[in-house]
């Protein structure tokens, strides 16, 4: 028995109330888009009580099957959208559980003839308990029920009596699956975790070993009727009457026909009985009438011998043994090219470790034990050890030791990364160096690698709008084609019975009947429904596949298509082309009477709740200058120690540091006001030397609030002093109708034109002082720009900072079109204005005030370092904080659509070439004929060929590198030339 099933769940025991956002740099939510791409979103919003399953669909071979999948689904009421993906062999399925029933999905698809499973419902809140000594009494049942209702955090148990298993829902910040399982063992049941897993690879195996099953079988019994019949004399012995060549063909060809070919003959008629027609229907239908006919022919010489005379009847039952296996073959190398379209799915699951090294720690820190478990069992706050070479289990923070992890697989990143206590650890990821401590925050389906996975397979199921057109195509495309060969059939049937060409032209033995049906025969078999359905999908998944592992998130298969269009790139300053790491530079005091640390002190007292960089930076600064001895792991200070008992996260610019916080002062009224500043009463310490000072320093240049004003104002001591405060930009102090000296303002431009930002502080309504602040623009920036231009595209630069500084960032980066002192509605709106001249917008940003400009691009592309509201927002996520993975983004999705459209060129140019051909549109001059089971095989080689040309896409490479770290003067059009390697340009790709 596990040693976790009798002990207490010491480790992170304090930590489960802790919220998940508390995660550090890297821990990114990378959940699917809820934010719609401008007005775009037309369908009905889902009820609040909606939930969303997932089911296992086998059996669909091309998009008719797909579309039929989808079309039975959303006929029933209750379902609110659905997404199926041929290649994935799943359903994703929006309903409302009051409504319909997931009993009632499964129905519904295996009624239009295919096989369907429950893969469960996308919650990461739920997990399945089976138990092992499943039938129960009902006494026991209700004990069972009883022990988990009652354990901390569990908020549902629904037990299902028809297998055995526990839907338990539970809050992850106070308990998780050891705790439940412990529980189960405590009332006195044995149970263990059912773990879903993604079986991907495995049905993709099956298939294959299916297919190539099929096709032994096939080819065994098809070489000898081959060389019966071209290689081998008639037999001159007859059994019954039959002569014993034929017969032995016969013989041969029937288990091909009725075994071998058996699923496509049933999805045949399941296809006919829904009302549609697939490549089944084509397949079936050429194959019975070449065996029929030959069968026919062979009875009738055995009742009319007579008239035969000798001879023997027309039949060819090599054709249907032919067909049937040069399709199966195509249909092999087919399954096994499209198992290679997953491989980066496969490849991503494959990161996680199977188990964890859980330790339990005692009061003071020290390991008292240590266990190997399933990383399935891993809970939040568990403590873990992760040794050299080891993978991470799960995501979380360092606790102790310090190290270097390899993040390439999940960001794309080459270069390994030093983690040291309080940096943030990401599952998945290799630990390069030394021995580390964690204490997890996400884990299971919460992780980033999870919901990477869940990402890319999103994007795969959403269904892209170029797919429509093999939609359309593939709807009429069988019908036409039985119209064809019907009317094939008939012409060269006619022709020769009204002798309009000469019986030169038939071949030995064969009639003008005979010679028709093998021209009809080919036109069905020749035509091929599935390269068209496997154009789109295949691209897509492999596409996506290849930019996740370069560390691009795109969430759809629409976002390809919407890429391709753009005509106009829009960055954010902060963060985006800048670093994000604000630093002060300069603080001025314009009062005598004001010292550089009253003024740190009001300024810090006034940003510490806020989470822009520019107030980060400011009381990093502040707390350097007034308390450096509580210094922990700032940006820019000392290196860390152990954290206090007073240490909380830092803000994003500091992400994985901590920061102590008692030497702020408190505030009250404190009224934000985004893109402009923060007002607020500040309260000055009532005792002691330092709030004498203070006091008597600002009694002197600020108005006090009267004690009643205070009393009314704070909950706090009614003693201290106060002072009103502003600090913000110059329309935040106008707002405030603050006055700004002549000689302020002048020192105030000076900066501004030099790139610093600039932050003024007001006390009771006089300006106090000027703090410079510098954020470093991105060395790779200028190089970006400079390739995005010369790939023919406009690029803006939306900004809230003011206007000299906007322009001076833009000179240096030689963006042209600036937009400064813009608030986020109104970057929203300069979007919408671009829209309106005609431009199609991808946006680019990384903070929460960008996620509506996001939301209403037409392409959002947000930073993955960047918080989770932009991601959430965007329809591409990088993983990596460098430009140079936008340029990634867009050339990839150009690349995947170009070969989407090169893909629907080979499958249309494929059957406008094939069916005159097969139809003997060329027969009067080249007197040779197409046989049916060439048609076959060359039906099947063309599904194959597609799904080839979108493996191709693996060879894709990144965009030549921009240089770094170069400069451009105001006016220097010509510099960006020097900015692009030689080796090529943005634009031109080299996948082949």
């Amino acid at each position: 028995m596990a040693s976790w099933l009798s002990s207490s769940r010491a480790a992170g025991a304090d930590y489960a109330a802790v919220s998940t956002d508390e995660s550090g740099s890297q821990d990114v939510e990378l959940g699917s888009t809820g934010v719609q791409r401008g007005d775009s979103h037309d369908a009905a919003a889902p009820s609040a009580c909606s939930e969303t399953v997932q089911l296992e669909v086998l059996g669909m071979h091309c998009s008719a099957c797909s579309t039929a999948v989808e079309a039975s689904l959303r006929e029933l009421p209750g379902v609110h959208s659905c997404s199926i993906s041929l290649l994935l062999r799943k359903a994703m399925v929006r309903m409302d559980p009051k409504v319909v029933t997931q009993e009632e999905l499964v129905d519904a698809i295996e009624d239009t003839g295919f096989e369907a499973h429950l893969m469960g419902v996308t919650d990461s809140r739920s997990l399945t308990l089976q138990l092992e000594d499943w039938p129960l009494p009902p006494a026991q049942q209700d004990v069972l029920r009883a022990a988990l209702s009652g354990t901390f955090g569990v908020l549902q148990v629904t037990l299902q009596d028809a297998d055995g298993t526990v839907e338990v829902q539970y809050d992850p910040n106070s308990t998780g699956p050891r705790d439940l399982i412990r529980a189960l063992h405590d009332a006195g049941h044995a149970a263990h975790l059912e773990i879903q897993q993604w079986r991907g690879n495995k049905l993709v195996e099956a298939e294959v070993q299916q297919w190539r099953h099929l096709f032994t079988v096939a080819a065994l019994l098809t070489v000898p009727v081959f060389l019966l019949t071209v290689v081998f004399s008639p037999i001159q012995h007859s059994v019954l009457g039959f002569p014993l060549t034929p017969l032995l063909k016969w013989a041969f060809t029937s288990p091909v026909q009725f075994w071998v070919a058996w699923r496509f003959h049933v999805g045949a008629l399941k296809a006919v009985k829904r009302g549609k027609a697939n490549m089944d229907v084509l397949v079936s239908l050429g194959t019975n009438a070449s065996y029929m006919f030959s069968v026919i022919s062979l009875l009738f010489e055995r009742t009319h011998q007579a008239q035969f005379d000798g001879r023997h009847s027309e039949e060819f039952f090599e054709t249907c043994a032919m067909l049937i296996t040069f399709i199966c073959l195509g249909k092999y190398l087919e399954c096994a090219a499209k198992g290679r379209t997953s491989a980066a799915i496969a490849a991503l699951m494959g990161l996680a470790p199977p188990t964890a090294v859980l330790l339990q720690l005692d009061d003071g820190g020290k390991v008292l034990s240590e266990e190997e478990i399933p990383t399935a069992l891993v809970q939040r706050g568990d403590i873990l050890k992760i040794t050299p070479g080891a993978r991470v289990p799960a995501d979380g923070e360092v606790t102790a030791g310090h190290s270097y992890v390899d993040e390439s697989m999940l960001t794309g990143e080459p270069a390994a990364v030093p983690k040291a206590p309080g940096n943030a650890l990401m599952g998945g990821t290799l630990n390069a160096g030394g021995l580390l401590h964690m204490r997890t925050t996400r884990v299971g389906s919460d992780t980033a690698l999870a919901h990477i996975v869940q990402l890319v397979e999103s994007a795969q199921l959403a269904k892209a709008p170029i797919q429509s057109f093999a939609d359309k195509v593939s709807a009429v495309f069988v019908p036409i084609v039985l119209g064809v060969a019907f009317m094939t059939w008939s012409c060269w049937c006619l022709a020769g019975m009204a002798g309009s060409y000469p019986d030169s032209w038939l071949p030995a033995g064969h009639t003008h009947l005979l010679f028709a049906v093998l021209f009809g025969i080919s036109v069905v078999v020749v035509a091929c429904p599935c390269a068209l359905g496997l154009a789109t999908p295949t691209a897509v998944m492999v596409g996506t596949g290849v930019a996740a592992q370069l560390g691009v998130l795109i969430k759809g298969g629409d976002v390809l298509e919407r890429v391709h269009l753009v005509t106009a790139v829009v960055f954010d300053k902060t963060g985006t082309l800048t670093a994000g790491h604000m630093a002060v530079t300069s603080v001025t005091v314009t009062h005598p009477r004001v010292r550089r640390e009253d003024v740190l002190a009001v300024a810090a007292a006034l940003e510490v709740g806020n989470d822009h960089p520019i107030a980060n930076a400011i009381v990093a600064h502040a707390q350097s200058v007034l308390a450096p001895e509580l210094l922990f792991n700032v940006p820019g200070g000392p290196a860390p120690g152990q954290a206090g008992s007073n240490s909380v996260p830092s803000s994003p610019t500091g992400k994985g540091a901590s920061r102590h916080l008692e030497w702020v002062w408190p505030t009250t009224g404190v009224h934000v006001i985004h893109g402009k500043g923060v007002t607020a009463t500040v309260q000055i310490p009532g005792s002691g030397a330092q709030a004498n000072r203070f006091a008597s320093a600002l009694q002197q240049t600020a108005v006090a609030v009267s004690d009643e004003e205070a009393a009314a104002s704070q909950t706090g001591p009614k003693d201290p002093r106060c002072v009103e405060a502003v600090v913000g930009n110059a329309a935040m102090l106008a707002d405030a109708e603050v006055a700004i000296p002549p000689e302020a303002q002048h020192h105030l431009e000076a900066l501004e034109r030099d790139g610093h930002t600039c932050v003024m502080l007001a006390l009771g309504g006089q300006l106090a002082a000027v703090v410079s602040l510098f954020d470093a623009v991105k060395p790779e920036a200028r190089g970006v720009v400079t390739a995005l231009q010369r790939s023919g595209l406009e690029c803006h630069l939306l900004t809230g900072d003011n206007r000299r500084t906007a322009h001076a960032i833009g000179d240096r980066l030689a963006i042209q079109h600036v937009t400064a002192e813009c608030l986020p509605e109104g970057k929203a709106r300069k979007i919408q204005e671009l829209q309106r001249a005609g431009h199609v917008v991808a946006m680019v940003g990384d903070g929460v005030n960008d996620s509506p400009c996001l939301a209403q691009a037409d392409v959002g592309i947000a930073v993955g370092s960047g918080s989770d509201i932009a991601i959430e927002a965007a329809d591409v996520v990088l993983m990596r904080n460098d430009l140079e993975d936008v340029l990634v983004a867009l050339d990839l999705c150009r690349v995947v659509l170009r070969r989407i459209r090169l893909n629907y060129v080979w499958a249309l140019g494929y059957n406008v070439l094939m069916l005159p051909l097969a139809a003997g549109a060329l027969f009067p001059v080249t007197h040779v004929q197409l046989p049916p089971w060439l048609a076959g095989g060359a039906m099947a080689f063309s599904s194959v060929s597609v799904v080839c040309s979108s493996l191709l896409l693996r060879r894709y490479r990144r965009p030549p590198p921009v240089l770094r770290d170069v400069g451009v003067t105001t006016g220097d059009t010509d510099a960006g030339a020097a900015l692009i390697s030689s080796k090529g340009r943005f634009g031109v790709s080299n996948a082949m």
